[in-house]
């Protein structure tokens, strides 16, 4: 069948890379180990940790050195900077080594620091206005004083910022938020949050006596919000669009009687906008339509679509600071390309070949019906390693004790707590809250579980008063994802799962400024109304079980990791464990399908080894 994102068009030619006859071939990972091996500014020990750690990449990577490129992006796209594989790296610090060695001999090699320093030593308007601002950081840290005073770390970010500015011929006038996303968008890992950072707080340099013909002609108001990392700002009419034709598509089945939908498709709709403004950049990145075109029309014009469809797959093969998107999301936003066209009776048909015949679409299908591999190798570590098995288990005792931890030593030294300990101390009891929920009584949703109430007669928690009783949780099907009522108890055990969600309520919750006015068991952090944000409840979660706990994991990891390990051990009862999770037996035998195949091969190794000895 043909391929038609790879068919000869005038508006595919921008996918079409220039022939440059035989590439060059860059340096090696082969290349910089021969190079450490001859350093001799490098102790002996030291030499041969970082020549091991080499070797390590190359078995890691299955690949031989000679075949590795010598290049940073080799750190942030194959060891990023967040510990995943407590297999590989049974601590977080060890990865952190492991990863910092790398970084670290790659930069000499390459040269890295010299580009550096020649960056920090131009005399240019970066170096005018930082002298300008050193004298501001003077003053003593809780010195009352009448003087301007800016805080000495908020120039080291100046610093940080101005070099990543230089390295794209940007000065202090340029800033804008245009320049400013462009600035972010080079940069990853730390450095790119400090850039953030530094960008964030620059609009506080227009308060000092400060000559204005350094500065931009106004404050550029950055925030995370307004960061888009390698996208551009869509024309505000086809944001609007694009709101309208999500709302009509994921929103039906009106009740006169209320006088609203009944059928709302939230989690679709995110998926769906996402697409649209994805498939919308990418056609204005490759120069297939300008700002002022109309943007059904654009989305209507198969040629342009098709190239669109090549793009999106061609960035399976690029970095996360470049726009990396995996076959399984580009044939996401492709469907709802699709679902778009057919909600305007636009014919659909090439988009459809697409789906149908392309590889890289292929390999989304597949991998829409399967575990994506960080998830199956997280699966893999607990069913293979006792002791990060032992820690998942024991998780929320771990983030009990941190939490406990600052609690005493704040009661010790007769002190209040202070803003860093009491959400540190927050963070840690909704973690261990969460663990002892999924581990205790059933693996929920985040969703779902941030969504429990502990108020009022349709409270989804309910704790009785008398300590001996289960704790007793109810989520109605209109709220689940499968449409199924989840209902458990959970009853005081030896394991304390019962226990830390008692202490949770009893000692944590209160600490949230909202506590006594809200509805749900974890209050938001902004006001009276609402749970907790599901990203701020992610990213802490994350951060805690990682380095409290032990476990390099997400929220969704509890149904999983529970599940491979259920289905390892009792292969015979799926459809206890498919209710245990809220799930059917169907989707078990779909994404955990690879602990049977295994099962089924070792079966027949054995039996194929009964013949062998017979």
């Amino acid at each position: 069948m043909l391929d038609l994102t790879s068919k000869s068009s005038k508006s595919t030619r921008a996918l079409v890379a220039p022939h440059s006859g035989k590439p060059q071939r860059g340096p090696m990972l082969s290349d910089l180990r021969a190079h450490v091996e001859k350093r001799g500014d490098l102790a002996a020990s030291t030499r041969d940790k970082w020549l091991r750690t080499f070797d390590r990449v190359g078995r890691i990577m299955n690949t031989p050195l000679e075949q590795i490129p010598a290049s940073l992006d080799l750190v942030e796209r194959r060891f990023g900077p967040e510990w995943t594989d407590a297999d590989e790296w049974p601590t977080e610090r060890a990865y952190g080594d492991f990863r910092r060695i790398i970084q670290s001999a790659l930069r000499k090699f390459l040269g890295w620091h010299n580009a550096r320093a020649e960056l920090d030593d131009r005399e240019d308007d970066w170096a005018v206005l930082m002298a300008a601002v050193e004298p501001l950081t003077k003053g003593k840290l809780g010195e009352t004083t009448s003087d301007p005073y800016w805080h000495p770390m908020k120039l080291v970010g100046l610093k940080g910022l101005a070099r990543a500015a230089r390295a794209l011929d940007l000065q202090p006038r340029d800033l804008s938020i245009e320049t400013a996303n462009r600035i972010a968008a080079s940069l990853s890992g730390n450095e790119r949050e400090s850039a953030i950072r530094a960008l964030r707080r620059f609009d506080e340099l227009f308060e000092f006596d400060i000559s204005r013909d350094l500065m931009p002609a106004q404050q550029i108001a950055f925030s995370p919000e307004v960061l888009a990392p390698a996208l551009g700002k869509l024309p505000d009419v086809w944001e609007r669009e694009i709101g309208v034709w999500v709302h009509a598509i994921t929103t039906n089945r009106w009740d006169p009687v209320s006088k609203k939908y009944t059928a709302e498709h939230t989690k679709h709709a995110k998926v769906l906008k996402s697409g649209l403004r994805t498939v919308a950049r990418a056609a204005l990145q490759l120069g297939l339509a300008d700002r002022d075109d109309d943007l059904r029309t654009l989305l209507s014009d198969d040629d342009k679509m098709t190239a669109v469809a090549g793009e999106l797959f061609a960035r399976k093969d690029r970095s996360k600071a470049q726009g990396h998107l995996e076959p399984r999301s580009a044939r996401k936003y492709l469907k709802g390309l699709i679902q778009t066209r057919d909600y305007f009776a636009i014919d659909t048909f090439v988009l459809d070949q697409i789906l149908k015949n392309n590889t890289d679409s292929k390999a989304g299908k597949k991998a829409e019906k399967s575990m994506t591999a960080k998830n199956r190798k997280f699966c893999e570590t607990l069913l293979e390693n006792a002791v990060v098995r032992r820690k998942f288990f024991r998780s929320h005792r771990a983030l009990q004790s941190a939490a406990e931890a600052l609690l005493n030593k704040a009661k010790a030294e007769g002190r209040d707590l202070s803003k860093s300990e009491l959400a540190e101390i927050r963070m840690l009891g909704v973690a261990a809250c969460f663990a002892a929920i999924e581990i205790g009584g059933a693996p929920v949703r985040m969703k779902n579980a941030l969504e429990l109430t502990i108020v009022g007669d349709d409270a989804k928690l309910r704790l009785l008063t008398s300590r001996k009783r289960p704790i007793k949780v109810h989520i109605p099907s209109a709220e689940v994802k499968n449409v199924e009522v989840i209902e458990f108890e959970i009853a005081p055990r030896k394991y304390g799962y019962y226990d830390v969600i008692r202490w949770y309520v009893d000692v944590i919750r209160p600490l949230f400024p909202h506590a006594n006015q809200s509805r749900y068991l974890f209050p938001s952090l902004r006001g009276e109304v609402g749970h907790m944000s599901e990203k701020h409840f992610r990213a802490g979660f994350k951060s805690r079980m990682r380095s409290i706990a032990g476990v390099p994991m997400n929220p969704h990891q509890m149904r999983h990791g529970q599940t491979s390990l259920l289905l390892d051990a009792h292969p015979n009862e799926i459809e206890v464990i498919a209710k245990r999770i809220g799930d059917h037996p169907s989707t078990l035998r779909t994404y955990y399908g690879w602990l049977n195949g295994l099962k089924l091969v070792e079966r027949g190794q054995d039996l194929l080894a009964g013949l062998i000895d017979g």
